[in-house]
């Protein structure tokens, strides 16, 4: 992705200043008053460190003045300005001159090519040079492990990892903590415990850095006996590994202990605040989230992004239409609206609160949307059972060019299916399919197989689940099931119980609806073995369901 050019203003004002920087530097050169043209270009590249694309178009302008082209000493920081460019035709120029120049086979110079490609995400034409290069030191190593971890290409840069051990460089703390963090990532417990055992062998000083990132590596793996015990053994426990262990405390359930962690912290900062906050609301406890909410604002910690979404989701939790316009007014307050994030939670959060108004005047006062706000709101007009309106909605959506995805069109045929429309469920379901590509999956047949059960189109339930090109899963029978009991096809809905029970033989609504089909039936034998099985299974009343 490419960088947003900087306002005119701020072009124009900075072009004076640098014109200024050249005048008292001696501009116009002569190439014979300047016998160091590195100087020069290093002078201005400096001077518009600030402005890159200005820090490219100056070095065009000295090279017009008859200044020779840059050398080894200026070639990197050049290379490094259009990096921050993020313009690959940039890059793609600054090597072709350092080719015609003869510096390519320079060690800065490549490792600074190596980077820039990088930045571009030309992760090819940053191997292909790192590659050509005669002299490869740690820092190269790093810069081109760097691009790989950059564009998510974890087995690349596993695979660079092991030719760099081979070729006997030994990575430094950086480079070693950057791949544990990303075996965390990735949830490569095993690759993470083999850089572990590298480090160990090859004697390598474990910093604060490294102890932190092993820890939060085996945290993330869920491996939270081996993470506990290099904790303990941090002489002095940093907000990284303090937080690490939060987390990895907090995704296997084990919330007090998390708590534990976080309140033996003697310093926390808005990361550490907000992965506390982050735990409870994600798990189930957004009371909890709101009062350490509360207690951070109490502290003098300014919450950024991350826990301004998760108290917004605590507050959709918790359904309190008071507490949803307080969050609302907060974040208007704090200037959080010009996040687009944020702008679409509280969208879901009006929702969820019971107010369509609230959420609509949300939408309609955004500036910029996206597809996820597009489907917020398609979503809360199915929740809300007002399914045309969705599918106005969605036709808008269209019209301004915003392409649907698969959870805007579960969106959709929710609101069909909340609102009787069968023939718009159809006709949306294969424009998914036909029109944009989109393979339907589970949540989508679910769907479908409800709306048709609600209409009484049992059998058209039945084709679809038949034609289906993945193995129909529980919720997709149990759609059908409540159908045929609905209507009274017990025959139907008994095949459809035994496959939910050949799928999940413990799932107790199956038993309790094919019981009541079968006493329905006058299958008196068929019911006493079901109500059997249900006593084994400790099934002693017939209570609601669900079949998700």
């Amino acid at each position: 992705m490419e960088a947003r050019a900087p306002p005119l203003e701020s072009l124009s004002r900075h072009h004076k200043q640098l014109h200024a920087h050249l005048l008292r530097r001696g501009y116009p050169f002569q190439p014979a008053d300047y016998p160091e043209p590195d100087r020069a270009y290093l002078s201005v590249l400096r001077a518009a460190v600030a402005t890159p694309v200005l820090a490219l178009t100056a070095s065009v302008c000295l090279r017009r003045a008859g200044l020779p082209v840059p050398g080894r000493r200026a070639f990197p920081a050049l290379l490094r300005a259009a990096a921050r460019t993020r313009c690959a035709d940039s890059v793609g120029s600054a090597h072709g001159l350092a080719v015609r120049v003869g510096v390519e086979d320079d060690g800065f110079v490549g490792t600074a090519l190596v980077g820039a490609y990088g930045a571009c995400r030309r992760v090819g034409d940053a191997r292909r040079v790192f590659e050509g290069m005669w002299d490869r030191d740690l820092v190269a190593w790093g810069v081109m492990l760097d691009s790989y971890f950059q564009t998510q290409d974890y087995k690349e840069a596993f695979l660079l990892l092991n030719k760099m051990k081979r070729s006997r460089v030994v990575p430094d703390q950086v480079i070693l903590a950057t791949v544990l963090s990303t075996c965390g990532h990735t949830r490569h417990l095993r690759s993470g415990k083999i850089i572990h055992t590298y480090i160990l062998v090859s004697g390598i000083c474990i910093d604060a850095r490294l102890s932190s990132a092993l820890i939060n590596m085996y945290a993330t793996c869920a491996d939270m006996e081996m993470a506990k015990k290099l904790y303990n053994g941090m002489q002095r426990k940093d907000l990284v590994s303090s937080t690490a262990m939060v987390c990895g405390y907090a995704k296997n359930g084990k919330i007090e202990a998390a708590r534990s962690i976080f309140n033996g912290m003697p310093d926390k900062d808005v990361v550490s605040w907000s992965a506390m906050i982050s735990v409870y609301a994600e798990s189930n406890q957004p009371s909890e989230a709101l009062y350490l909410f509360k207690d951070m604002q109490e502290c003098g910690v300014s919450p950024d992004e991350i826990t301004i979404l998760s108290v917004i989701s605590a507050c959709a939790n918790i359904g309190s239409l008071d507490k949803a316009r307080w969050i609302h007014s907060f974040v208007a307050n704090r200037g959080f609206c010009k996040i687009l994030s944020i702008w679409n939670a509280l969208i879901d959060m009006f929702s969820k609160c019971g107010s369509l108004a609230l959420a609509l005047n949300i939408f309609n006062a955004m500036p910029r949307k996206n597809v996820i706000t597009w489907t917020s709101m398609i979503a809360a007009f199915a929740t809300h059972g007002d399914g045309r309106s969705a599918l106005n909605l969605f036709g808008r959506m269209k019209s301004e060019g915003i392409e649907p995805n698969a959870v805007t069109f579960l969106c959709l045929l929710s609101a069909c299916c909340h609102a009787g429309l069968v023939d718009e469920g159809r006709s949306l379901f294969k424009c998914m399919v036909r029109e944009y590509r989109i393979e339907p999956k589970h949540e989508h047949y679910g769907c479908m197989v409800d709306l048709m059960g609600k209409s009484k189109l049992l059998q058209e339930a039945v084709d679809l689940i038949e034609a289906m090109h993945v193995i129909p899963n529980v919720a997709v029978w149990g759609s059908l099931l409540t159908a045929c009991w609905m209507h009274g096809d017990l025959e139907l809905g008994a095949f459809a119980a035994k496959k939910i029970l050949e799928l999940d033989p413990n799932h107790d609504g199956a038993y309790v609806i094919l019981s009541k089909i079968h006493t329905k039936s006058g299958n008196w034998n068929n019911a006493r073995e079901a109500r059997g099985v249900m006593r084994v299974h400790g099934i002693s009343k017939e209570t609601g369901c669900s079949w998700v």
